[in-house]
């Protein structure tokens, strides 16, 4: 048997008719039979607590003297004792309870809860978890001193210590406690958010221009459920941007309350509007406040129409010089398919194909630099520039309107300079590669290697015994060649 059961079947039975009431030592369960009440008394000293078992007059009984004529009986539970300045709760019906109360305890541990919840001022850990320090933050502005409430009992929490999360991504709504908790906490946000809260009619008011009511969802409604995780982490969000910092949070408040207003809407409903506005107007509500915080007012408007302008004539640039280096990589590649069926099917002079080649390359070269340089040369204009006419954006919100798109056209120019260059080699390797014509094939076949054509003296020259024959002699009588002296005496 473990705690947890013993939680589960007491949750069950508050909800069958009994009634379950939670103190920091002893829990409490009345209107039962004399069935339940020996089952539960059974279950506790089965985990070793303490138990004493009343009728309806407070006479003790034991367990096993029970008897249903007596009916119907209250059993109380005595709780361990945990670490010191720890707030132990055993049901959820007890966890509830507590909630509601405005108790100064920072630790809490819950059978039922499975995750740990941090808060801003408070802790709240499974049962028996190991204690750790845990030290609340202070400062947190409260949210009466922004909230006007027309009734007289006030509904707006004194502080959202226990409500506001550390860390938005860690809430978790696997199991009944927490969800539990993200219930409260979602209301008790709710309430921080209008300008004014009417209870008696139970309205959120929004001042805006243009003004805007939303009714406050009534209890028992599961608030949380329709909101759903994305809706409770916006809220979250929400007000801890509000109420990050002290001195800031009137402001932000009124920011965030107007943006509200002016996302207006046809549905009156709390849960769905906040739903499906809310996150935009948080939005709104930063950048109004960094506009704000530069000192800029009616030009705000039209610097961010500026650097919408700016942003969006930059991506264009740098898309068309991606598109010139495509079209000059076609081209090179078109150039590079017609040298080699030239290499193919004439006899071209080898060089002439290279220097083609070089010449598309080249251009192809030229085109990626020149827009490579010019992609560096506007991203050193947006670091310099940056920090004198957009300081009232913050980094994320630079990063995402201005940063972020230019990087994205920027990779895409990269990619296509470097598959260009691939492509662009391939190509020459694929024309050096290539076998030349066939008929220049044939005609180096034909020449034999050992065989060389007779020079042009050899050609001139007559051979040492060669005769020269003479007219009117026989063919075949030789005649000797004169010699240099007869010839030189014939000249004189």
């Amino acid at each position: 048997m473990s705690v947890e059961s013993l939680a589960a079947r007491l949750d069950a039975l508050d909800a069958d008719g009994a009634f379950v009431s939670e103190s920091e030592a002893i829990v409490s369960i009345s209107n039962l039979s004399a069935a339940i009440a020996r089952e539960i008394g059974t279950l506790a000293l089965t985990l070793g607590w303490d138990t004493v078992t009343f009728d309806g007059a407070g006479n003790d009984w034991a367990l096993e003297d029970l008897d249903e004529s007596f009916a119907p009986f209250r059993v109380d539970l005595e709780k361990p004792l945990g670490p010191e300045g720890v707030l132990r709760l055993l049901t959820n019906v007890g966890f509830a309870s507590w909630l509601e109360r405005d108790v100064s305890s920072v630790h809490w541990q819950v059978a039922h809860l499975t995750t740990k919840i941090v808060a801003v001022g408070a802790c709240f850990t499974p049962w028996d978890n190991e204690t750790t320090e845990f030290t609340p933050s202070l400062g947190l502005r409260g949210p009466r001193t922004l909230v006007r409430e027309f009734a007289g009992q006030r509904a707006v929490p004194a502080t959202l210590a226990r409500w506001l999360l550390r860390d938005v991504d860690t809430l978790s709504l696997h199991d009944p406690a927490a969800r539990l908790w993200a219930e409260h906490a979602s209301r008790m946000l709710l309430l921080s958010l209008p300008d004014e809260f009417d209870a008696d009619r139970g309205s959120l008011r929004f001042r805006g221009p243009p003004r805007l009511e939303l009714s406050y969802p009534i209890i028992g409604e599961p608030f949380a459920t329709i909101l759903g995780l994305p809706g409770i982490k916006d809220l979250q969000a929400a007000l801890a941007w509000v109420f990050e910092i002290e001195r800031e949070s009137e402001m932000r408040h009124i920011l965030l309350a107007t943006e509200l207003a002016r996302c207006g809407g046809t549905v009156d409903e709390a849960p769905e509007f906040l739903r499906d506005y809310l996150g935009a107007a948080l939005e709104g509500a930063k950048t109004a406040y960094q506009v704000q915080l530069a000192g800029m007012s009616s030009d705000a408007l039209k610097t961010l129409v500026e650097l919408r302008k700016s942003v969006t004539d930059e991506t264009a640039k740098v898309s068309d010089a991606t598109r010139q280096v495509i079209t000059a990589v076609a081209s090179a590649l078109a150039v590079g398919a017609g040298l080699i069926a030239t290499r193919v099917t004439t006899n071209a002079s080898p060089l002439l194909i290279i220097l083609v080649m070089v010449m598309a390359g080249a251009y192809v070269a030229i085109t990626i630099i020149s827009g490579v340089m010019f992609a560096h040369l506007q991203r050193e204009v947006r670091k310099e520039w940056q920090p004198r006419l957009y300081r009232f954006l913050s980094q994320p919100d630079y990063e995402a309107l201005v940063a972020g798109p230019a990087r994205t056209a920027e990779k895409a120019l990269w990619y296509s300079s470097i598959l260009g260059t691939l492509a662009i080699i391939v190509m020459a390797c694929a024309i050096f590669l290539t076998p030349p014509a066939l008929s220049e094939r044939k005609e180096d076949a034909q020449i034999p290697k050992d065989v060389s054509a007779p020079t042009l003296v050899e050609a001139h020259t007559p051979p040492k015994n060669r005769t020269i024959p003479v007219s009117g002699a026989p063919a075949n009588d030789p005649v000797p060649a004169p010699s240099r002296v007869n010839s030189a005496h014939e000249h004189k």
